[in-house]
């Protein structure tokens, strides 16, 4: 099967010299499949924003290539198609809003391609249907909460119809409510319609609902496997300057005090459900 999104030996600079020390990416092999939920992790600087935007154009190699859907992003005539192949929502939900009413917000992308104004308003009933904002259709985006505003955000692509979202550090400005409310939209839009997820984040926690986990430092990528397997190689992680999942600590920890627990321990259900297994030994 192909992938939708592919990078081959991808290089990037934003200052263009003979010195290889300034690549900001450097020989980035990468495949995400249709369907898949990625969350890409690292230390400051290390290039995931940037990688993020290779996925829809906004940025092209220095050197090496990235193909989405089959379509090289360094050709101008495929940047229409690859950015409704594969949208974008940033970090700060403000930055996203433009209108003074949440369903002209959603319908501003479909509006601007001309499409029928009836086939418009269904795509902005469904896509406020599935972040669970349709009740919202008529209020002021700039009244929201945090939470509210980034879900609003994610609609305004949904409604361009993508086949990828990819979200960089779409929670960090927001309360544990707005975060756990974008969360549970991101899944229900990998489980529930099929969509591909990539999520930018510095959140282990939210990192561990991806099925796939890609760990990325000083432009290269370090580890690229699942939650279960990413998460217990603590040295490297701590090494990275990166948290260490809570649950993986407590597992490690209790693993030591002489209770049998499993490696593939990544959600609090989990542990709880293999503490009492143990007991019951």
């Amino acid at each position: 099967m192909s992938a939708l999104i592919e990078t081959k030996n991808l290089h990037f600079q934003y200052l263009h010299n003979d010195s290889q020390e300034s690549w900001i990416l450097n020989r980035i092999n990468l495949s995400i499949q249709k369907g898949e939920f990625v969350a890409i992790l690292g230390p400051n600087g290390c290039g995931k924003s940037t990688l993020a935007k290779h996925f829809n154009a906004l940025l092209v190699p220095s050197d090496g290539e990235v193909l989405v859907d089959g379509l090289d992003t360094q050709n101008d005539q495929n940047r229409f198609d690859i950015r409704q192949t594969v949208g974008m929502v940033f970090q700060n939900p403000d930055n996203q809003l433009i209108s003074t009413i949440v369903e002209e917000d959603v319908a501003f992308a479909p509006e601007n391609l001309g499409m029928d104004p009836l086939e418009i308003r269904s795509r902005v009933e469904w896509a406020l249907k599935a972040v669970d904002m349709l009740d919202y259709k008529r209020h002021t985006p700039f009244k929201l909460s945090g939470g509210q505003k980034q879900r609003v955000a994610i609609a305004g692509i949904l409604a361009m119809r993508p086949q990828c979202i990819v979200l960089d550090e779409p929670t960090s400005m927001l309360d544990p409510k707005g975060r756990a409310d974008v969360m549970r939209t991101i899944r229900r839009l990998n489980h529930e319609f099929g969509l591909t997820i990539v999520l930018i984040t510095h959140h282990m926690e939210e990192a561990a609902q991806a099925k796939r986990v890609i760990v990325m430092d000083r432009g290269k990528i370090e580890l690229d496997d699942s939650p279960e397997n990413v998460f217990y190689q603590i040295d490297l992680l701590k090494r990275l300057k990166l948290d260490v999942p809570q649950i993986s600590e407590l597992v490690v920890r209790l693993r030591r005090r002489g209770i049998h627990l499993p490696d593939q321990i990544t959600q609090v259900d989990q542990c709880v459900d293999a503490l009492v297994a143990a007991l019951e030994e």
